[in-house]
C-alpha cells in the first residue's frame, strides 16, 4: 500500500507541476502601447540611474544590442557598461521618445521611436547633441515583457543648425564638377538659390547642402560631408567626399 501511495502522490505532483507549466506559459503579456512605452522608459531610467538590478530584469538572458558604432554585445556586457562610474562624459536623454511606433505579433512586440541626447564633458566644458532612431524588440515571458534585441541608428544632423558666416561665399562654390582621378567620369553641377546651394546628380533630384564650418557642408538626408578643396590661391578646385570608412573626391571643370 505504501508503494501504492507513494506511486498516486508522484502522479499527482507531476500533473500538478504540468498544469503549472501550461498555465505560466499561457500568461500573456498586455499588447498596449502604453505597457510597451513603460518598458522602454524603464530601460533608459535604469541607464540614467545606472540601476543594473533593474536593468537585469528587463533584459532577457539572450538579449542583443548593436550600436551606433554597429558594436554588438549581451546582457552580461550592457550591465558591466551601466554598472560603471559615469566618468568625464555625462549624457541627457530626451525624458519621452518621438515618432513612437509599436507592433505586436505573437507576443512579441517591436519598438521604433527616436531620441535625442546631449553629451558634456566635463573638462573641458564642451557639449555635443546627436539624434538617434532605436528599434526595441520585446519578447513575452512569464506575463513579463523582455527586452531581447537592441538596434541604434544615428540621425545624421537632423538638428544641426548651419553657419550663418558661409552664406557670404556661397559663389565660390559654385560650377561644374567630375568624379575620377582625372576628372573622367559622371558629372554634376552645383548651383546657388538665393542663401541655398544645391547639388544635383545627373537626372537625380537636387540636395540641399548646409554649411558647416571651413568649407564643409552636409545634408539632412545622410551622414555625408563634403569639404570644398582650395588650391594656393584660394580657388575651389574640386570637392572631398566622407562616410564612414570612404572618402572620394570630385574635380572642379574649368
Amino acid at each position: 500500500m505504501p508503494q501504492v501511495r507513494f506511486l498516486t502522490f508522484a502522479v499527482l505532483l507531476s500533473a500538478i507541476q504540468l498544469f503549472a507549466q501550461q498555465n505560466q506559459a499561457s500568461i500573456k503579456c498586455p499588447a498596449t502601447e502604453q505597457a510597451v512605452r513603460e518598458v522602454g522608459h524603464q530601460f533608459w531610467a535604469g541607464y540614467k540611474n545606472r540601476d543594473v538590478a533593474a536593468l537585469k530584469a528587463l533584459i532577457d538572458d539572450d538579449a542583443i544590442a548593436t550600436d551606433d558604432a554597429g558594436k554588438v554585445t549581451g546582457k552580461e556586457e550592457l550591465l558591466a557598461a551601466a554598472g560603471r562610474p559615469e566618468g568625464n562624459i555625462h549624457e541627457e536623454t530626451d525624458e519621452q521618445p518621438s515618432d513612437f511606433r509599436v507592433v505586436f505579433s505573437n507576443q512579441i512586440a517591436v519598438l521604433n521611436y527616436a531620441k535625442k541626447s546631449t553629451n558634456y564633458e566635463k573638462e573641458m566644458g564642451i557639449s555635443w547633441t546627436a539624434a538617434s532612431r532605436f528599434t526595441m524588440v520585446l519578447v513575452c515571458k512569464t506575463g513579463k515583457w523582455r527586452i531581447v534585441a537592441f538596434q541604434e541608428t544615428t540621425l545624421p544632423n537632423r538638428d544641426r543648425k548651419p553657419s550663418v558666416s558661409a552664406r557670404e561665399h556661397l559663389d565660390d562654390y559654385v560650377g561644374r564638377y567630375r568624379f575620377g582621378e582625372d576628372g573622367d567620369k559622371g558629372e554634376f553641377t552645383v548651383v546657388r538659390k538665393g542663401d541655398t546651394l544645391l547639388e544635383s546628380w545627373g537626372a537625380g533630384e537636387s540636395t540641399e547642402l548646409l554649411p558647416g564650418k571651413y568649407d564643409t557642408f552636409y545634408s539632412r538626408e545622410d551622414g555625408w560631408v563634403e569639404r570644398f578643396v582650395r588650391d594656393r590661391s584660394g580657388k575651389v578646385t574640386g570637392i572631398l567626399y566622407t562616410y564612414s570608412d570612404g572618402e572620394f573626391e570630385a574635380k572642379r571643370v574649368p
